[in-house]
């Protein structure tokens, strides 16, 4: 099975979790003083992209140059950039069938992206619009799926930006097990996502926390590398990523103003 089909069935139960109002933990995002809240403190700094550059550190980053998730709209090297200290993944079209609609992804598998434990954080934001949704997630070196795990520091895939997902998935082929934490706020503004293997966290608020979990999930205890997804819709099943309409703009963009990793 490919990353590409994995991912798809990942979402499918993500789909499901909006859809029926499962919310794990469900709380209203507050504005923080601190958007790290001392998430970090004590730990140490192992790795970075503060994308102060004038192009993207393919030392780090491989884009994507390939069929998206939905199996019909086109992730385009050409959607992914560095510019004004951030980096950007856009996506356009406004093709209600997807076929003429592109968007950009990454991973962060080059170099020393790939690591076992550690806290992942990342300071980004949104645009609204539908037709797009966004996934920052760490995804198996091995692409062993879903017996390696995933882990997903945010999913938002509303045209509103109005919700963020963090989950963990394990177990056995062909779909595994989920369990997923939200969050409702402005997803459009900055803010900080970490993840440590064990607990999720916006701004330092807990997302999800798998010590409190009744499904007792599998932590993955393998290499896993970053990865960031514009999603073009549709895809998934409803609920999940639409597809674009007439309000979508003419460029949606997921702005990520640094990536950091802790030991």
């Amino acid at each position: 099975m490919t990353k590409r089909m994995t991912r798809t069935a990942a979402v499918l139960a993500a789909a499901l979790c909006l859809l029926l109002g499962f919310q794990v933990g469900v709380v209203s995002a507050r504005g923080l003083e601190s958007e790290v809240d001392g998430v970090a403190q004590s730990r140490q700094l192992v790795a970075s992209d503060e994308f102060d550059g004038a192009a993207l550190d393919t030392t780090k980053w491989s884009p994507y140059d390939s069929k998206s998730s939905n199996g019909i709209s086109q992730w385009k090297p050409s959607e992914v950039g560095v510019a004004d200290g951030e980096l950007r993944i856009t996506g356009h079209g406004k093709d209600p069938s997807g076929k003429a609609n592109t968007s950009g992804a990454l991973c962060w598998c080059r170099g020393d992206g790939d690591r076992t434990y550690g806290l992942w954080m990342a300071r980004a934001k949104f645009d609204p619009g539908a037709g797009f949704g966004v996934a920052m997630l760490l995804w198996p070196q091995s692409n062993v799926w879903p017996q390696d795990g995933e882990l997903d520091l945010v999913e938002s895939a509303r045209p509103q930006k109005n919700t963020a997902l963090s989950s963990v998935h394990w177990g056995s082929p062909p779909s595994g097990q989920r369990d997923t934490g939200k969050l409702t706020g402005d997803y459009t503004q900055w803010h900080v996502y970490a993840v440590d293997h064990i607990k999720y966290s916006i701004d330092g608020q807990t997302v999800y926390d798998t010590r409190y979990s009744t499904k007792k999930p599998g932590i993955p205890n393998k290499p896993m590398h970053m990865v960031m997804q514009q999603e073009p819709g549709p895809f998934g099943a409803p609920g999940w990523i639409p597809a674009p309409d007439a309000s979508t703009p003419d460029q949606v963009t997921f702005h990520v103003d640094w990536v950091r990793v802790f030991a």
